[in-house]
């Protein structure tokens, strides 16, 4: 349980932002994951995110806790994780600001490629990613879109629309499929008033606290 929620905030949360074209609409993502060593897909889950270019709600498809909803206010540098636990509903809350400033050794490198390709209408350049793990894999960022949307591999300014992430489970492959421009409702972006505000410790202690009794 721990690591999958501090797997699924770290995917989300880390990198920077660049100043680019602004975006409000919709990006719909297909995710899918690969058996270690193997090209044989193991599963596939959605993964819809919603921004008005302020706030960013991503919604992925899960197995354990149905769709997972997780909202980040990009200029309070802030975000929360919607979950239901034994029929309570809680919004865990992340200070971003308060992040270590750490340095950690990176276990990756990107480099640019010659090449581009169109996905979902969307011109994308090619890099290649070289992880410890992994002999490599190619991956494509929008030029013309900020990655501080969905910010994976800060390296690269441009929104990841075709990529890899290396998990202890396989390789996870995320492509773009949809690219919808639409003023979207600020209800969307909200915290529903039924929800408890509640730190990632104290959900901690009351998962454990429940599971203890």
């Amino acid at each position: 349980m721990y690591r999958l929620l501090c797997t699924f905030c770290v995917l989300l949360i880390s990198g920077f932002s660049f100043s680019q074209q602004p975006f409000s609409g919709v990006l719909k993502y297909k995710a899918s994951i690969m058996a270690p060593d193997t090209n044989a897909i193991m599963k596939t889950w959605g993964v819809t995110l919603y921004t008005n270019d302020t706030v960013v709600r991503v919604e992925t498809e899960t197995e354990q806790f149905g769709v997972q909803v997780y909202i980040r206010n990009m200029n309070l540098n802030k975000a929360y994780l919607l979950l239901e636990l034994d029929g309570n509903k809680y919004a865990i809350q992340t200070d971003l600001s308060k992040k270590s400033d750490s340095v950690v050794e990176k276990g990756y490198t990107v480099k640019k490629k010659f090449g581009s390709k169109k996905i979902a209408g969307i011109k994308a350049r090619k890099y290649f990613v070289k992880d410890v793990n992994t002999a490599g894999f190619y991956c494509y960022f929008a030029k013309k879109m900020p990655n501080k949307y969905l910010q994976v591999y800060p390296e690269v300014s441009g929104l990841a629309v075709d990529y890899y992430i290396p998990s202890q489970d396989g390789l996870i492959h995320y492509e773009l499929l949809e690219k919808k421009d639409e003023k979207l409702s600020r209800d969307l972006f909200g915290i529903p008033s039924d929800y408890k505000r509640i730190s990632f410790e104290e959900f901690m202690r009351v998962f454990y606290s429940n599971n203890e009794q």
